[in-house]
């Protein structure tokens, strides 16, 4: 993404002091099958003028962790066909509220969407630590959560171990650690 919209200067920052000294070259990539990853790093970050790559220790990021678990606890369900996010993108790509929002309810999206960034047609939200997450649909979060639990990220975990993994690949809805819990405990292999 920051390639796309022609970012010059990036920081990188992860929970993983491995992957930051391994990117930055600090340490070798002994590992097979990161080795083509370690590759495709260098060769991403021959297109930045300046890349840099930050350590972050996991507990530096509570604060994260604890809003994905507030906002998961929030009641809210998608209007038939709407996805959740409908009017945040269209107030920052138009600067237009919905025709019945009052006064209050504008405020809230005003406020709201200065944790949101648009590209395109994609919306992402900001995270405390600069990374932005893709905010998808009912129907995309549905599909997401069936790839990452039934084995692309490791086979079948509990709920909240789902969430954060899909978290960590990029992609946020509002009631992503509800709708991880009640998945998990439909599947019938778990």
């Amino acid at each position: 993404m920051a390639i796309n919209i022609k970012v010059h200067e990036l920081l990188v920052m992860r929970d993983s002091d491995l992957l930051i000294r391994q990117a930055q070259g600090d340490w070798e990539t002994r590992d097979i099958k990161l080795i083509p990853y370690r590759q495709c790093v260098e060769d991403l970050s021959k297109r930045f003028k300046s890349i840099k790559f930050r350590y972050i220790p996991r507990f530096h990021n509570e604060l994260v962790d604890d809003l994905a678990t507030l906002a998961s606890m929030l009641p809210y369900s998608e209007l038939e066909g709407e996805p959740w996010y409908r009017d945040i993108k269209q107030y920052l790509k138009i600067r237009e509220y919905p025709k019945h929002a009052n006064r209050d309810q504008k405020r809230t999206i005003r406020r709201l969407s200065n944790g949101f960034f648009s590209s395109g047609e994609i919306l992402y939200k900001r995270t405390p630590d600069l990374n932005f997450l893709r905010c998808v649909d009912a129907k995309e979060a549905e599909m997401i959560m069936n790839e990452v639990h039934s084995g692309v990220c490791g086979s079948h975990m509990n709920g909240y171990v789902l969430a954060k993994k899909i978290l960590r690949a990029g992609y946020h809805w509002l009631t992503m650690e509800r709708d991880c819990f009640r998945f998990v405990r439909k599947c019938h292999q778990c």
